[in-house]
């Protein structure tokens, strides 16, 4: 049986590739160094790394998605924006085969349409949740399998949509394979705290599932055990700190979602956006895409800023250098916008889930699953939880 991990952050600067990480329940990308305990670690606790890419999880996802198709084609992400150069309506291997939106209503949209009418994000995973398909509802290493030669395009390409491969790991390893991570022990009948954050924003929306290690781990399995939010709040937390909490009413769909009638999450934190209301990557982000649900609170990450967040947010290479000392990469940012950026999006997107009084005690991998809308990506990850037996006063 395929086993999974825990991931954190640690990140990749991509200008076409939404960059996100699980970070509670702890998934098993957390501590693949295998060196225990918060000593490894910069940060106090893993949660104050949020809106970095520690441990190069936000590297773990699956790209060339769209609904309809029975399979990823691993083919780069679409455009940054919806220019009429770089405009990408289908990355699917099997023509004439992706599925209508079912996400329509503007209130549930993270992007809005381009300024000539084109719904250029129509096939894209979020505009109809869970349908999209996945290489691995853990993630993929690199967000396919296809490696490509070290001087091809198919290479660069893959680069610059953002799916590069962490350190030493090589690209198509899947998720599932990792070694297992802490386990979290959730109670049947409770309700239990999950949490991500941002890196590079793309939109979309996002689900949380389970899977017993009893099984096969498929995404069939994680969609026939689909978790419900146990309310309608969502909260930002910035670090480990439970009193330093924003709450605000979360918009959730559960018309048009695969599994039917599975509520899912849009993500509430709206991207950059110019005077035409079209994507933009600028350090000054002029406007957000849609009203933001957290006053202020709005932009694309601190991804648009640095080129690798080795170790969380606030630290980055700004510049990257060739052997010669020659600048081969700048950040459009300064390293002041750098860090202001890092600064703003070191918080976690927390919900409540309702585990099913009636879910069989035992060994489970809850799988994190984001649709993006902006690109035909989805990203995928795990961590390990056990079911305990509810306690008898609760149930009385």
């Amino acid at each position: 049986m395929r086993s999974l991990v825990g991931l954190l952050l640690v990140g990749g600067l991509c200008p076409a590739a939404s960059h996100v990480n699980l970070m509670w329940p702890v998934s098993r990308l957390q501590n693949p160094s295998g060196v225990p305990g918060p000593s490894a670690s910069v940060f106090p606790t893993h949660l104050d790394g949020a809106g970095g890419c520690q441990n190069f999880a936000c590297l773990w996802f699956n790209q060339g998605c769209q609904p309809g198709c029975s399979e990823c084609s691993d083919i780069a992400g679409g455009p940054v924006s919806p220019g009429p150069s770089d405009f990408r309506p289908n990355t699917c291997n099997q023509p004439n085969t992706t599925m209508s939106p079912t996400i329509t209503n503007t209130r549930l949209r993270t992007y809005k349409d381009a300024s000539d009418g084109r719904d250029w994000t129509a096939q894209n995973p979020w505009r109809a949740p869970g349908y999209a398909p996945v290489a691995s509802p853990c993630g993929v290493a690199g967000g396919g399998s296809s490696p490509g030669s070290w001087m091809s395009e198919a290479l660069e390409e893959h680069i610059v949509s953002g799916a590069v491969t962490p350190p030493f790991i090589r690209r198509g390893f899947d998720g599932r394979d990792l070694p297992e991570g802490p386990v979290t022990i959730w109670k049947q009948g409770s309700k239990q705290e999950v949490a991500w954050s941002i890196f590079q924003n793309h939109g979309g929306g996002y689900a949380y599932r389970l899977c017993p290690k009893s099984s096969n781990i498929t995404e069939e399995c994680f969609q026939a055990h689909h978790l419900e939010f146990a309310s309608q709040q969502s909260w930002i937390q910035y670090g480990s700190n439970h009193s330093n909490r924003t709450f605000f009413e979360a918009v959730r769909v559960s018309e048009g979602t695969n599994p039917p009638g599975s509520t899912w999450t849009m993500n509430p934190i709206p991207s950059c956006a110019g005077p035409d209301g079209q994507p933009v990557q600028d350090p000054e982000c002029p406007l957000p895409m849609f009203p933001p649900l957290i006053p202020g609170l709005f932009g694309d990450g601190p991804g648009a800023c640095i080129t690798w967040g080795v170790h969380g947010p606030v630290e980055g290479y700004h510049t990257l250098y060739d052997s010669f000392g020659n600048v081969v990469y700048q950040a459009k940012c300064t390293k002041g916008q750098g860090l202001w950026w890092g600064e703003k999006f070191q918080f976690s997107i927390f919900d409540e889930v309702a585990v099913p009084k009636d879910l069989p005690v035992g060994e489970y991998v809850l799988s994190f699953r984001l649709d993006s809308e902006q690109t035909p990506q989805v990203w995928s990850q795990c961590a390990d939880v056990s079911i305990t037996p509810a306690d008898i006063l609760a149930v009385q």
